[in-house]
């Protein structure tokens, strides 16, 4: 696919072209003075840079503004400019704007060298591998794919990683169930996840509650698993990885992409903690508890809390590392700070054709791609974790000093549902609550598969009373792709760290903001182009015609769509998309309501098909970030 770069996004060429007439420093500064306008208004747009400039000089507003005008005068950019009250209003030359378009606009448009290679690591799902992904988990796996979508599209070099926690207490739980209380370690006609941990890891800690010695047993298996090279090791190695394969294949159905697959238990063998515990000791920046609370621990020494003294434990006076101590290590890797690195091998091979690798601690494949040593980490992690995730940014800080190093939290909020879905889904108990939280420990949450399940049921009977002339196996393929659509979209729409309240009616209506919505627009263009012949369709556009108010909104949500992705990659907010392939929606749907196309003047028609492909290729770009799959039929 061929990038375009900056030079070839028209907005930044258009701020540039204003930066020099207005003689201002930066683009920049030149947005500072810019204001869209708003229906009512005249002008597509004007600049606020009179009274700033009549104070510098000394003279009015409206001598300032006359000043302005003749500068832009000559921009190609701008048809005609006003002065209202100290304002420059401006016009838009559409003709040059839609020539260069025309130029610019295909099945690329939009994505750029801005992220020029560099490379960047993407941690998110990181479930632990003991059960299977619930819809809260979903988020997690919405925001960190759609990222990786963003940034690949801006030119980042992007590898993913899922990282697997087969050393913590949830294991140990379902290892205890089967191993030595007589679950059986399948359920014939169940996914392994869904038996796991909906049933095994339940009932255990139900038991843990009345027969409290279990918990012994609980710590016998989790030091087993951490020594490694024993029977319950090599158990648990087994009960992880087809437990993993089964929460794969729901988010291979959810379209998510990785590269790597990481375990907490090869990030012990290598001793990778041994190493960062050497580097910290060097610079100072741990210390060992001599007395207090904290005797015979080790700390790390967090400059933002000196004053208080609540530095964190990263090594317990019983020698066992905690959490956040196994995460530094593990972004020393990701950043390049260790000397060392793993050895990999290849795990599956994913949908989309690609491999997918692991760790190992067995024979390697050495012709594996460099995973580690990027300059930005993003790392997709509940919000309930900031504490433990400063802690690791601010280590990374201290152990690459002098390094343009990022470690990012990227936080989220967790998802509940309304009463309304909790009771839809068939969840008891509910209460009077309107907003149902779910608690995974009490087996009280729905799962991924059992989600998507119900949204394609109803979308599968909707598609099928709409559209008689397709055969079953084409309203399935529709329903699931809507599915798909309408459960990434819900996860990734709002800012990540408000709290999403999640109702299946108000997901699957077709109004804005709604994946149904921006899927039906789709579906609706599609069916315009498909009633056109190629020859039609390859029309040069010789002539602009006047552009009627719906044009003109449309071609200006089209300029600034490689704007608007730039701009999300930039400050990682996936909302500053998915609110403008909202708006371009609510235009395209605007202009359809009151403008022809298939029964256009001859004039027009070679302008208005080219707009409307245009748009088409604006909108599949868009949703494809968002993780929306496009339909062209619903």
């Amino acid at each position: 696919m061929a990038v375009q770069d900056s030079t070839k996004n028209l907005m930044v060429s258009f701020f540039e072209d204003m930066r020099k007439r207005l003689g201002l420093p930066t683009a920049d500064e030149v947005k500072r003075y810019f204001k869209k306008q708003i229906q009512g208004h005249e002008g597509d747009f004007a600049f606020t840079l009179a009274l700033r400039e009549s104070k510098k000089n000394g003279i009015t507003p409206n001598e300032a503004a006359e000043n302005i005008k003749k500068n832009l005068a000559e921009s190609p950019f701008i048809k005609e400019i006003k002065i209202v009250n100290g304002y420059v209003n401006c016009w838009f030359n559409y003709n040059f704007l839609v020539n260069e378009l025309i130029k610019l606009v295909n099945e690329d448009y939009g994505k750029s060298d801005f992220g020029k290679k560099e490379r960047v690591m993407i941690e998110h799902t990181s479930v632990n591998p003991n059960k299977a992904l619930h819809i809260g988990h979903v988020r997690n796996s919405a925001l960190g794919d759609s990222l990786f979508r963003l940034l690949k599209f801006v030119g980042y070099d992007v590898t993913v990683t899922n990282y697997i926690d087969d050393t913590g207490a949830q294991v140990a739980d379902n290892i205890v169930g089967t191993k030595f209380l007589g679950f059986p370690e399948s359920r014939e006609g169940v996914k392994l996840d869904h038996y796991l941990g909906d049933e095994v890891y339940v009932k255990v800690n139900e038991m843990y509650k009345s027969e409290p010695s279990l918990m012994a047993k609980r710590s016998e298996v989790l030091k087993a698993i951490e020594h490694g090279n024993n029977e319950i090791a090599e158990y648990a190695k087994n009960m992880v990885s087809n437990v993993l394969i089964a929460q794969l294949q729901t988010l291979y159905r959810l379209k998510i992409h990785y590269n790597l697959i990481n375990y907490e238990s090869h990030i012990l063998a290598y001793k990778f903690w041994d190493t960062a515990f050497k580097q910290l000791q060097g610079l100072g920046a741990i210390k060992f508890e001599k007395e207090g609370e904290k005797k015979g621990c080790w700390v790390f020494l967090l400059d933002a809390m000196k004053s208080s003294g609540d530095d964190k434990i990263l090594v317990r006076s019983d020698g066992t590392v905690v959490y956040a101590g196994k995460d530094i290590a593990y972004a020393m890797w990701k950043h390049g700070l260790l000397k060392s690195d793993f050895r990999y091998k290849v795990f599956a091979k994913q949908e989309d054709g690609e491999k997918l690798w692991t760790t190992t601690l067995d024979a390697a494949d050495e012709n594996h791609p460099t995973f580690n040593a990027v300059k930005q980490s993003v790392n997709v992690i509940d919000i309930r974790q900031s504490y433990e995730q400063n802690v690791v940014s601010e280590a990374i800080k201290k152990l690459g000093e002098g390094k343009d190093l990022r470690y990012i939290h990227y936080g989220y909020e967790v998802v509940a549902l309304s009463k309304n879905t909790a009771q839809k889904l068939g969840i008891k108990d509910i209460g009077n609550k309107e907003v149902f939280h779910m608690s995974g420990r009490k087996g009280v949450y729905i799962n991924a598969d059992d989600f998507l399940d119900k949204l394609h049921k109803l979308l599968y009977e909707e598609t099928r009373n709409k559209n008689k002339t397709l055969n079953d196996k084409e309203c399935h393929e529709i329903a699931e792709k809507l599915a798909v659509s309408t459960l990434r979209y819900e996860m990734v729409r709002t800012d990540p760290k408000n709290m999403i309240v999640f109702d299946i009616d108000r997901a699957l209506k077709m109004e804005e903001k709604s994946a149904a919505y921006l899927n039906y627009t789709y579906a609706r263009i599609s069916s315009i182009l498909k009633k056109v012949s190629t020859e039609d369709l390859s029309l040069k556009v010789s002539l602009i015609p006047e552009l009627n108010e719906h044009e003109k909104n449309l071609i200006s949500e089209i300029l600034r769509f490689p704007e608007v992705v730039e701009s999300a990659a930039k400050t990682l907010d996936l909302a500053i998309i998915a609110n403008y392939v909202s708006d371009f929606a609510l235009a395209f749907n605007s202009f359809y309501v009151k403008t022809p196309v298939l029964k256009a003047e001859k004039e027009q028609l070679p302008f208005r098909l080219w707009l409307v492909n245009s748009c088409k290729n604006v909108l599949e770009n868009a949703t494809i970030l968002l993780g929306i799959i496009p339909v062209d039929r619903m």
